[in-house]
């Protein structure tokens, strides 16, 4: 049986000896090592849809070789494709991202040439919850103050405010969602959630209280925080613009760890000058690098941070873990949309079945793991998964299974600990 071809494409090329590692469990596949990494202005018009000639243009450049490898792949495991790969890479059956955000590998290019496409949703959540708390204790702490007076040498009580009792709210209950609301309950807060696939009634085990699409607006009158952690959709593009702005409490902090698309940010901009916003916390922008003449950098109580707030230890453990897991499963039959008709196990995360456990990574380190349930495909690549007691429930779709899995070769969905959102 001839060995499949995979390459993989981190933006810093992966160590060898992760690479050697690889190659040890998996002898059936040749692995290859090329390191791309596309300008962010090139991924974010891919996102959109509005990728043009002169910024595809902008594309790192492939030498022949490199160009051959690729080409001849099955399985790649990258940040970004290189333009045009859909139609010199005829062999390639699965695309594992090692980010959250996947429109920048345009799925739905992927799918019309049956190339299936998973992402890495939760392999950085725990590291962005915490710098979201992080950065709420330091606005309602009022550590700025004090930071200035140790620079001024300057002895003088100032104190912050209480935490305990303070409300919550987290718009996208995914990976990154549930790693904040579990660390706002730490603190007695009270934390409410907001998810695009609940219903009236619905509820969740990890926040107080859940909303659907409907009940934003409600939700968002009751927080002294709001923290913003759902995808890049075209529902999400400017979901907080300056109307929706305008329903927050007074005084509240918002707080954008998901996509900087989410914020008009000129509407932030005029809701920090006008005292409405109490603060604003800022790791992604619309425009990234942000330019040096933006008003964000100079707005009132504006916390800024380079879309920065992951950490790489124990990253790539967690990212080659749900790899490896993902290509056992495409070994296993070779069928990117996995065999007809397999079991569906009713397995959850969140209260539907065992409960997390501890798992070896494949390359080394343990992690946390909550075994999901198996789903079908019938949302397509970047469709919404749903898992077999959603479907038994009506099709309304469980409150815990949408983007949050990573689609799997076969069918099936992983929960994982953590990533960039």
């Amino acid at each position: 049986m001839s060995k499949v071809n995979a390459v993989v494409m981190f933006p810093p090329a992966m160590a060898e000896s992760e690479l050697d590692e690889l190659r040890r469990r998996f002898p059936s596949v040749r692995f290859h090592n090329i390191a791309y990494l596309e300008p962010h202005g090139l991924r974010e018009a891919k996102a959109k849809g509005e990728a043009d000639e002169a910024l595809l243009a902008a594309a790192p450049p492939l030498s022949s070789s490199e160009r051959a490898v690729i080409g001849a792949a099955e399985v790649l495991m990258a940040l970004d494709l290189p333009p045009g790969i859909r139609d010199w890479a005829p062999r390639l059956r699965w695309v594992q991202a090692i980010g959250a955000g996947i429109g920048q590998l345009e799925p739905a290019e992927l799918k019309a040439k049956g190339v299936m496409l998973t992402n890495a949703a939760g392999v950085a959540s725990a590291p962005i919850a915490e710098f979201a708390i992080g950065r709420l204790l330091e606005v309602w702490k009022d550590i700025r103050v004090l930071e200035r007076q140790q620079k001024d040498h300057r002895w003088r009580m100032h104190q912050g405010s209480l935490v305990r009792g303070k409300t919550i709210g987290i718009v996208g209950l995914g990976a990154i969602g549930r790693d904040v609301a579990r660390r706002a309950r730490a603190f007695e807060t009270t934390v409410l959630g907001n998810r695009r696939s609940a219903e009236p009634g619905d509820a969740d085990p990890d926040v107080d209280e859940l909303f659907g699409p409907g009940g934003l607006d409600q939700m968002l009158a009751r927080c002294d925080a709001v923290v913003l952690s759902a995808p890049q959709t075209p529902e999400t593009v400017d979901l907080f613009d300056a109307e929706r702005l305008g329903r927050l409490k007074p005084g509240a902090v918002l707080v954008n760890v998901g996509r900087g698309s989410i914020l008009d940010e000129a509407a932030l901009v005029a809701a920090l000058e006008s005292g409405r916003l109490g603060a604003a916390v800022l790791d992604v922008t619309r425009e990234e690098p942000l330019p040096a003449d933006s008003p964000l950098w100079d707005a009132p109580n504006m916390y800024l941070s380079p879309h920065c707030s992951t950490a790489r230890e124990g990253y790539n453990e967690a990212l080659l873990e749900l790899f490896c897991d993902n290509l056992e499963r495409f070994l296993a039959d070779r069928s990117p949309y996995g065999r007809r008709g397999a079991p569906q196990r009713k397995v959850h995360p969140h209260g539907h079945g065992s409960p997390s456990r501890r798992r070896h990574s494949p390359l080394g380190g343990r992690t946390d793991h909550a075994r999901p349930p198996a789903s079908d495909v019938a949302g397509g690549v970047g469709g919404i998964d749903r898992c077999s007691l959603s479907r038994s429930a009506g099709g309304r779709g469980c409150v815990c299974c949408r983007p949050s899995w990573a689609r799997s070769p076969r069918g099936g969905a992983r929960a994982l600990p953590g990533w960039m959102a």
